[in-house]
């Protein structure tokens, strides 16, 4: 993004310097003026610089402190921290950097996480939150966007006032400030993003001095850059696809045979970049994961996403504390992994027919219910040695004393084929090929009598032990995810979070999965009916831990982030689709005030998203143009100015189409924010097209002597004026939309009205 190198064969009037460096006689007073004009232009900059610094402090920051309630998603991320200070477990989608960052924050002002931030509209002061401090912490990342994106600008070639034109576009706009000032992961993923671009824009400057100690500072911070932003959300790969195209870019220059770099030059380029770039950040990603494990030691609500083995090693885990061994003859629970539903049956009956017309057996319901009742009890009975089993229930059940020998002799194992008998209608499980209720291509689950040998077939199971090695695995209550598969059919039990109709109570469908080996088909044993386990046994669980390395338990949960945010399909009232984020047709409600009439609304600045979706297409537009007049041999710009433009211009536009394109192939509900990264660079692509066209000089027009050149670097008074202009609209509607940008004052039916500039503007409290 930096003004380019010259060319390796510059062709006359395209490549060339514009006008010829000046005689010796003639440099005197050029050169006064060129002095002159730099310094200006220095002293410019620095003011420029602090005005946004300042800006940008002043609108994040505005009363930080309104309002003293949860906001939007500070529900998830502000929880996520608390259980960072408290150190218990908890699952996410999200990498885990930003959220320790904000955890962070909390105990450097003595929080302890004691607010768990159940829902929006909770009150911070009556439960003693220090929320100013939290909010503020993060809005430190918010506020230094605008002067990173003055600093990329500047650092790439632009002018003063195109770089405080993208600066000040950005520190007015609505979006980035409402996200900015709240307990929320977005700024603090972009902060790293633009971090990671300005690292390489001053990596690339220093490619004619390499392998200095610039040349390796701005390289290495390039690579930690982009460790942290992905180590923020996975979108973050996008900014690692965004630098990596720029440095194949640049390899590709490198390799050029004409600049005389050697095969052992180049692999020492390509082996500097390929540490820095890709080992540095592999290995931050890898520790704030390490990070992350080492802090949450003690058991939480993520447990249940974890296979038994991970969930073993957290402190206080039920699996520790009460896993016991399954007998057979036990009365058993077992309940659902994903929906937490109990396996349940009663005497009703399916109905004889359905909605679809299609006709069951009228066998006994079994169903998934979600409260534990003396319904949802089954005894595991072998399927051989059946009248040495019967001995064996009629001596326990009588209270006999037997000796650990004989009693490890009915364990459970991996592969054992069981049956399942249920207590209170003394009736078999049993699938068959039947149609089940609500999923016609699996089977039914129903119950077979106990006295109905010709169709005991459909009754036998097999225990299949999740990460079990040979038959050699017991199975155990609270610490073993199995399946049970038929041994006739090979379908597996399972069940969904799909409701039956009224016939079926409002309980969960259970069926036969055709697909034994889905996850989804997991079960877990809850509980021994009359098993309690005695001082002795406790005190032995508690020191039982199974080990895994963290390789292993940061492969399983990268599985789980990757899976449970593909799964993020459910309808949201306030999702929306990429294709309208740059139109900004709508927007999301984050917080509401019914008595004050206040809301949060997160809308972008509409006159500043219009405006950047028009410099996009005027910047396509504009190289197409120049691309032709190039074919045709036709000087339009200089040609230093067109490379400049294309090269630096072209890393902008690809900038916001790898932070924007993406979306449009993932299948998870999405959400205005999601446009936010994209969104600031369709604000640069508006000061490049500023400086394309009030800035540079066009070769048709071109003034020919050197020191007129050097005035012409200057902003003119039509370009002054149209700077004046989009700014003071843009800082214009940024107050008109800040009430429900801040949420600090009350609007009227009327004024939210005429804030809903499109009808699908669907704020709170209007007419």
């Amino acid at each position: 993004m930096s003004v380019d190198e010259p060319q390796l064969k510059r062709r006359p009037g395209k490549d060339s310097a514009p006008d010829a460096l000046p005689s010796a006689k003639q440099d005197t007073k050029p050169a006064t003026v060129s002095a002159t004009a730099c310094a200006l232009v220095r002293n410019s900059s620095g003011y420029a610089f602090m005005a946004v610094v300042a800006l940008s402090f002043i609108t994040r920051y505005w009363r930080i402190w309104d309002p003293a309630q949860v906001v939007f998603d500070e529900v998830h991320f502000g929880k996520f921290a608390s259980f960072y200070l408290r150190r218990e477990y908890y699952f996410d989608v999200h990498p885990p950097l930003a959220k320790m960052l904000i955890a962070l924050g909390g105990w450097l002002v003595g929080y302890d996480g004691h607010f768990l931030f159940d829902k929006i509209g909770m009150d911070y002061l009556a439960n003693a939150v220090p929320y100013m401090m939290l909010r503020g912490w993060v809005a430190l990342f918010g506020f230094a966007l605008p002067p990173l994106v003055y600093m990329i600008m500047a650092e790439s070639g632009y002018s003063v006032i195109a770089s405080l034109l993208a600066a000040l576009l950005v520190t007015f706009d609505n979006a980035l400030v409402t996200q900015g000032r709240l307990i929320l992961l977005d700024n603090i993923m972009i902060f790293f993003m633009l971090a990671s671009v300005y690292s390489y824009v001053k990596f690339y400057k220093q490619r004619y001095r390499p392998f200095g100690l610039q040349w390796w500072t701005w390289l290495l911070s390039t690579g930690t850059m982009l460790g942290c932003v992905v180590s923020c959300k996975l979108v973050g790969l996008f900014t690692i696809a965004l630098v990596g195209a720029a440095v194949i870019f640049d390899l590709r220059r490198i390799l050029d045979i004409r600049r005389g770099t050697t095969i052992a030059q180049f692999n020492q380029h390509f082996v500097a970049r390929a540490f820095a770039l890709i080992v540095v950040p592999v290995a931050l990603y890898l520790s704030f994961f390490y990070i992350h494990f080492a802090v949450l030691t003690r058991t939480g609500t993520g447990d249940a996403y974890h296979t038994s083995q991970f969930q073993m090693q957290l402190i206080d885990n039920p699996m520790t504390k009460s896993s016991f061994n399954v007998h057979y003859g036990d009365q058993i629970t077992l309940r659902h992994r994903d929906t937490g539903a109990f396996l349940d049956s009663n005497p009703a009956r399916y109905p004889l027919r359905y909605e679809d017309q299609r006709v069951s057996s009228q066998g006994q319901q079994v169903t998934g219910v979600k409260t534990l009742g003396d319904n949802s009890y089954w005894m595991v009975k072998p399927t051989k040695d059946q009248e040495e089993f019967a001995l064996f229930v009629a001596r326990r059940q009588a209270g006999e004393d037997i000796p650990k020998e004989e009693l490890s002799k009915w364990v459970v194992h991996h592969t054992d084929l069981v049956q399942l008998q249920h207590v209170t209608t003394n009736s078999n499980l049993r699938t068959h090929d039947v149609a089940s209720p609500m999923t016609s291509t699996n089977m039914e689950i129903t119950t077979l009598p106990l006295n109905d040998t010709a169709n005991a077939a459909d009754t036998v199971w097999k225990v299949d032990i999740e990460g079990a090695k040979a038959n050699t695995t017991l199975l155990k209550t609270s610490s073993s995810f199995l399946r049970l598969v038929s041994h006739k059919h090979g379908v597996a039990m399972w069940t969904h979070a799909k409701k039956l109709p009224e016939w079926g109570h409002g309980h969960q469908e259970i069926n036969g999965n055709k697909k034994p080996a889905e996850k989804s088909t997991l079960w877990l044993i809850t509980e021994i009916r009359g098993r309690q386990a005695s001082a002795e046994e406790l005190e032995e669980m508690s020191k039982k831990q199974t080990s895994l390395s963290f390789l292993e338990k940061f492969v399983e949960l990268q599985g789980l982030m990757i899976k449970h945010n593909n799964a993020l399909t459910s309808v949201h009232p306030f999702q929306s689709t990429p294709l309208s984020w740059p139109l900004l047709t709508r927007g999301i409600s984050f917080w509401t005030d019914a008595a004050q009439r206040k809301q949060i609304y997160l809308l972008g600045n509409p006159v500043g998203w219009w405006l950047a979706n028009v410099a996009l297409l005027f910047y396509a537009a504009g190289m197409v143009v120049l691309e032709i007049c190039d074919l045709r041999n036709i000087d339009v710009v200089d040609g230093v100015v067109r490379r400049h433009v294309m090269r630096s211009g072209g890393f902008i536009a690809f900038a916001w189409l790898i932070h924007y394109f993406p979306f449009f192939l993932m299948g998870r509900s999405l959400f205005l924010h999601h446009y936010l990264p994209a969104s600031i660079f369709a604000y640069m692509m508006v000061a490049t097209c500023y400086q394309f066209i009030c800035v540079h000089p066009y070769q048709l027009f071109a003034l020919r002597s050197w020191s007129s050149r050097a005035r012409a670097l200057l902003p003119s008074y039509t370009a002054g004026l149209l700077f004046a202009a989009i700014v003071a609209v843009q800082v214009a509607v940024f107050a008109y939309f800040a009430p429900v940008s801040y949420g600090t004052r009350g609007l009227t039916p009327d004024e939210v009205n005429s804030r809903r500039w499109l009808s699908s503007y669907d704020m709170h409290f209007q007419k």
